[in-house]
This record gives structure tokens, sequence and C-alpha cells, in this order.
């Protein structure tokens, strides 16, 4: 069990006697939608479940690779954030396939975030997740998943379920604090969190005991200052959206899936 604190430098800067602190948060995040717009666009399939429902996923990085990550979403659905985070993997080397929990709706509002969270079946959910895990299989890979926010409690069950996933890595959401379930995990889970995520940064250390109780590998991050969903730039309309944390937890992540696949 890993837990470590990374510092950061917070900046305020004033003009003429003002605080512009707020100008500059505008400035960063119109920076962060520019270079998240960026991202190359992935590959769009359609796939159907055994009772002949489709849904979409998003296929990006090398057909060949034998490094797999299925991606799980945030409530907002299908988002720039989502499409830069596949690509950021994808030029890591990795295969990635993103499901879309969604049936193609997405959200740039909390409100309207909500009112497609709150509707999603959990057995449907695991179902697109279970048939997105499928594209992913092939002989010889090895496969992650990873979550954001409210994807993290449907990417954790994924892993418990199946035994071909062998790391999870989940940013500021839930987590299973059952050490009797957590023993089903096949692989290191890796958990980052800001420090002013109220009950999801409480929740860090009472998954880290979980862990150690089930004797589970787990690596907990917590970032000084930031709040949840740090590296949405939807969410609360990026005021709490943090580039100095995201780097870091960008880092990280890409550094524990390396290490996993090794």
């Amino acid at each position: 069990m890993q837990c470590v604190l990374h510092r950061r430098k917070t900046l305020s800067y004033k003009l003429k006697g003002k605080n512009v602190n707020r100008s500059l948060r505008i400035v960063v995040l119109l920076v962060a939608l520019a270079t998240m717009s960026a991202w190359a666009a992935p590959v769009t399939q359609v796939v159907q479940l055994n009772n002949g429902n489709e849904f979409t996923i998003f296929v990006a990085g090398p057909d060949d690779s034998d490094k797999g990550i299925l991606l799980v979403h945030d409530w907002f659905g299908v988002s720039p954030f989502y499409h830069a985070a596949a690509d950021k993997l994808a030029k890591n080397g990795f295969r990635v396939v993103s499901v879309d929990l969604y049936g193609g709706q997405s959200a740039t509002t909390h409100t309207d975030a909500w009112n497609l969270m709150k509707v999603l079946d959990a057995d449907q959910v695991a179902a697109k997740i279970d048939r997105t895990l499928d594209e992913l299989r092939t002989p010889g890979r090895q496969i992650a998943i990873m979550g954001f926010s409210m994807g993290t409690q449907h990417a954790f069950s994924a892993a418990l379920r199946h035994d071909a996933i062998t790391a999870t890595v989940i940013w500021y959401g839930d987590t299973i604090n059952d050490s009797d379930e957590l023993k089903k995990l096949n692989g290191p889970v890796l958990a980052v969190y800001g420090s002013k995520d109220g009950p999801a940064a409480d929740n860090a250390a009472i998954f880290s005991k979980a862990a150690d109780g089930a004797g589970a590998a787990a690596e907990i991050w917590v970032y000084p200052g930031a709040q949840h969903a740090f590296a949405q730039p939807l969410f609360n309309q990026g005021t709490t959206y943090d580039p100095v944390a995201t780097a870091a937890a960008w880092r990280l992540t890409v550094d524990f899936l390396a290490r996993q696949f090794e």
C-alpha cells in the first residue's frame, strides 16, 4: 500500500490591486478545452448485446498491442475529456476501447448529467462493459480497466467479475470496500483523489484499510488542494479544473500501467 502526497504551488497574481485569479482560471480552462479538442478521432463501432440491443464503443491505439485498456466515462458521458484520455493512452502504445453507457447522449451541465446518470440500469451497464471487454480480448493481451468519477464503481465491479482484468485505475470515484470482495481482484489498483474531494477523499483511507485486509495490492494517491473531477473541464463549469493535478495524475497512471504490463 502506498500513499503519497504531491506538493503543489499555488499561484496568486494581482493587477492594479485586483485579484485576477478568476481571469487566469478562465484562460487555463480555455487552453484545456482547446488542447482536448485536438485528440485524434477514435474509430467508432456499433456492437450488439446478447439481447439484440446495440451500443457504441470507440477504439484507439495499435491493433497489435499486447496492452489493452477499457475506459468507463464519468457522468457527462462521451466528452472531449473522455476522447482525449483515450488518445493519450493510445499514444503510449495501449489498445484502448471506450464504452458509451448513455446510448449516444451526453451532457455539458450538471443537471443534464444527473438526468442521464439516474436512469442508468446497473445490469445493462454491466452487460455493455462485459461486451466491450470482449472487443479487447485477444491472445497474449493484458487488460486493465479505468473509470472516472461515476464510472469508477462500474469499472471496479467489472474488475471483480473478470480474471482477464489484471489492473484497475480509478480517478476520484467510488470503490468497493469489502475485504472479502476485494480478494476477487486479479491485479493491483491505482486510486487517485483530490484532498478537497469530501467523501471521496475520506474514502481513500477506508479503501486502503479494506485492501490491506484483503491482501490486495493498491496504490492510493491524494493530491493536495484538488477537488472532485479535477481533470474534467465540464465539472463546475471549469472552476475546479486543475491542470497541475491532472498532469500529475496522468504521469502516475501511465507509470502504473507500464509497470503492470511489463
